[in-house]
């Protein structure tokens, strides 16, 4: 049985204006690293504005009442820290590593973002017209376009299936008085949480938080509930891009929520099936038969659902035979469970390559966000190792059966539809879209 993750001191509090704070004290590299989160994420964004929630994390940090975007950035720079947002379906980011003795300042520039941004009109309509460019270049990335086809097809209505990105269309039509409506209604204290790690002292941490975010009070409302995702209907969706000699090809199922029974088993089985270059899929797909270098499988999981979903490219003549044999070896996977041996490696692999997700302060901050996001204990990192070494043959066979696309699935395959939508009719009906509709 492989030992315990030692954590280090943890030390967690909510603030009167109920902004909860999390502190790792964590001997060693003199830095700190400093996650703010915002629960909610893409998963917020209104109907014909996808891409609104991404929009606002970045526009928070381009003016403030204290500051300009340029003395924010001059500010950040100046102290040698580094400053990031990110979106997913549940929440919002904002991340800050620095040297550990500018902790204040980053601090007040992190407070100033979440509670007293003035989104500039000049900048929101900057950042708009730049992330509208870039979503019309992924036009040309086939991967991109088969990933958000597959979150459209796999959530169906669900908020989830909207790209956090937004589309061309719906980020087109955001205007500053959208971005400035999203933040007074989403961006309060109660709905967030912030994440410190590094060599400091969590009673001095404590403090500063409390004198930093004390301005940031907001009233008090919910996040609207988000409905648990549903199993998509049986389906083929080609996704026409007529340019391209390889079809990216994705097979999505229902998954479960991060906090499901199922995560250890479910990742032990996704690892074997298709997870590195021993898996099954890698054998029957690349060794076999030559029909792709690279085929993964996977787990996606959030607040209220996900999905699993096997990835890999091909040529575009071998379309219906990589879905043929990706669903032959599933199935038999499915029927037989992993051997001993299979299991055994896979369960190696993933225990000693955990750690390794550990060594950073930002890395551990990120961890420490994830559990408080979807609610989880620390044992979910410190007993990771023992808790995939628990899991058994009988369990991945059935994690599989439940979850692998045996029947209720979609096929999403991007390329010439002309080529390839006929032969994948014995998959499921096949509805055939224009690549553009994608982003």
């Amino acid at each position: 049985m492989s030992p315990s993750i030692a954590l280090p001191p943890i030390r967690r509090e909510t603030l009167p204006g109920g902004l909860r704070v999390i502190v790792a004290e964590r001997k060693g590299i003199p830095l700190a690293a400093v996650r703010l989160v915002l629960r909610g994420g893409a998963s917020l964004d209104p109907s014909g504005r996808s891409g609104l929630s991404h929009l606002v994390a970045l526009a928070a940090r381009r003016g403030t009442r204290r500051h300009t975007g340029e003395e924010i950035d001059l500010a950040i720079e100046s102290i040698g820290a580094e400053l990031g947002t990110g979106v997913d379906e549940d929440a919002s980011y904002f991340g800050l590593s620095a040297p550990v003795e500018v902790l204040p300042r980053c601090l007040d520039v992190l407070a100033e973002m979440a509670g007293n941004p003035t989104f500039p009109a000049r900048e929101v309509d900057r950042l708009r017209r730049r992330e509208v460019a870039a979503l019309a270049h992924d036009l040309d990335e086939p991967g991109v376009v088969a990933d958000r086809a597959m979150l459209a097809a796999g959530y169906g209505a669900h908020p989830y299936a909207r790209s956090p990105e937004g589309t061309v269309r719906s980020l087109g039509a955001v205007r500053r008085a959208d971005v400035a409506g999203f933040h007074q209604r989403y961006y309060r204290p109660s709905a967030a949480f912030l994440v410190v790690v590094g060599a400091v002292r969590a009673d001095e941490v404590l403090a500063l938080v409390r004198r930093r975010f004390a301005g940031w009070r907001t009233a008090e409302r919910p996040l609207p509930p988000l409905p648990p995702t549903t199993a998509p209907r049986t389906a083929v969706l080609v996704v026409d891009k007529p340019d391209v000699t390889q079809s990216q090809v994705r097979i999505a199922s229902e998954g479960f929520a991060r906090r499901s029974p199922d995560y250890y088993p479910g990742m032990v089985a996704s690892a074997v099936l298709g997870g590195g270059f021993t898996s099954r899929l890698m054998e029957a797909i690349r060794v076999n038969r030559g029909l792709s270098y690279g085929v993964r499988s996977r787990f996606a999981t959030s607040a209220v659902g996900g999905l699993f979903f096997v990835s890999t490219f091909t040529k575009v003549e071998t379309t219906a035979e990589i879905v043929q044999v990706t669903l032959d070896e599933t199935a038999r996977f499915c029927a037989e469970g992993p051997s001993a041996e299979e299991l055994e490696r896979t369960q190696s692999y993933l225990c000693g390559l955990y750690p390794l997700s550990l060594e950073t302060h930002d890395q551990l901050a990120e961890k420490l966000a994830d559990l408080e996001l979807y609610g989880l204990d620390d044992s979910e990192v410190a007993e990771f190792r023992e808790r995939v070494r628990a899991v058994t043959p009988e369990q991945c066979r059935e994690v599989g059966r439940r979850y692998f696309p045996l029947d209720r699935r979609v096929v999403v395959a991007v390329g010439p539809a002309r080529a390839i939508a006929r032969s994948l009719e014995r998959f499921g009906p096949v509805k055939v879209i224009p690549a553009r509709k994608m982003v």
